[in-house]
């Protein structure tokens, strides 16, 4: 089994069915229960908010509630919440001279927790493993 981060905008574009071939196929080994996909509280609000407020996700038009997007993701979808400590934390704080905010927490938290590789179109996580295309 393996273990991969996923930021928001992979998490939106899930949503709608918009992942490129190797995003894709992760989500899909998590959905069969294959792999784990995993996320800090950050990236899946992230990927809330993307839903709810910005209309269209990858050119696909989308209407829908937060708790409709945290049910797609998280209870009945594949997305697990990672947790977040102070050892997060103090990573975190060695990248965001870096990084912004959310970029930061998200890698503190993949390698903190050691997930093979985040699933990201995002080019600003330069030296991390990512899937994506």
């Amino acid at each position: 089994m393996t273990r991969y981060t996923t930021d928001g905008v992979a998490m939106a574009r899930y949503l709608v069915d918009q992942l490129p071939p190797a995003a894709d196929e992760v989500f899909e080994r998590g959905e069969d229960g294959v792999d784990v996909l995993e996320a800090p509280s950050v990236a899946v609000s992230e990927a809330i908010w993307t839903a709810v407020n910005k209309g269209k996700i990858a050119g696909v038009e989308v209407d829908t509630t937060p708790n409709a997007v945290l049910r797609g993701l998280v209870n009945d979808g594949p997305v697990q919440v990672a947790p977040a400590d102070e050892q997060d934390l103090a990573v975190y704080g060695s990248l965001i001279d870096h990084h912004t905010m959310h970029d930061a927490l998200l890698i503190a938290n993949h390698r903190v927790r050691g997930t093979e590789a985040i699933v990201t179109k995002d080019g600003e996580f330069v030296g991390e493993t990512t899937v994506w295309g």
